[in-house]
């Protein structure tokens, strides 16, 4: 509670989330206030609440996920400014940056596992948490080479790793099947948990139909999934859940 506090006294508004990250308050990071009363009120519902913050008016974010390699090897030659920079609970680094319309929220457009959060999205706080804060003082501009970066088309389904899709499946399926890669992808931070069950659910489908096959099914969501910046293991076990509720099994 202090932390929120702490930054709702400097114009930051705050709202409360689950140790899943995920908003505790029905209007999600739209509800986020700087009121004192209301913040108060909050934390002492949900005591051990983590601290949510909305991007894209105050700061934008660049993500990086260090867990994994592809986004490892970008961060040691990417030539980034000194500017605020978190360490999030999973090792990764959140780099704030001043704010700018042209940063919004995107997964893995920069490079794998390298996001970003702008209008329509949120960080977690993890400094209220005790984890490190580098160069806490600074404030970046978004260096134009990430701008660059974030103005080139989004893939296309076919430009996924996996084309496992464009095989022997019917022209209608294949359509089917590229939407719901899209609707996938394309998912924001807090619904691509939803928007992957659902997607995973209507794959699927067609693999009950015997239109694809439970393998190609599961390797089409997590592609998809990692777009939105959901982690591949935790999209391949909603893939898995998806084929054990249509009674598909190995």
């Amino acid at each position: 509670m202090r932390a929120a506090l702490d930054l709702a006294a400097r114009g930051v508004p705050v709202f409360p989330c689950g140790d899943d990250k995920r908003p505790l308050v029905a209007h999600g990071f739209k509800g986020a206030s700087a009121d004192a009363k209301l913040i108060d009120h909050w934390w002492r519902r949900w005591p051990h609440a983590l601290i949510g913050v909305p991007t894209g008016i105050k700061f934008v974010v660049l993500d990086v996920d260090l867990q994994h390699i592809e986004a490892q090897e970008w961060y040691g030659r990417a030539n980034l400014p000194s500017t605020r920079t978190h360490v999030t609970r999973s090792g990764g680094r959140h780099l704030l940056f001043k704010p700018d319309d042209r940063v919004g929220c995107t997964a893995s457009k920069i490079w794998r596992h390298v996001d970003t959060r702008g209008r329509g999205g949120y960080i977690v706080w993890w400094p209220s948490c005790g984890l490190e804060v580098v160069h806490g003082g600074a404030l970046a501009e978004v260096p134009g080479f990430i701008l660059r970066a974030l103005e080139s088309p989004t893939p296309s389904p076919s430009a996924l790793p996996r084309r496992c899709w464009q095989g022997n499946a019917s022209g209608g399926a294949q359509r089917q099947i590229n939407g719901i890669i899209r609707t996938i992808a394309g998912a924001s931070q807090g619904e691509r948990n939803h928007v992957t069950y659902w997607g995973a659910c209507r794959l699927a489908e067609m693999v009950g139909q015997t239109a694809l096959t439970r393998g190609d099914a599961i390797a089409i969501v997590v592609e998809a999934a990692s777009r939105c910046g959901l982690p591949r293991l935790e999209a391949t076990r909603t893939a898995q859940s998806a084929l054990r509720r249509q009674g598909i099994s190995q």
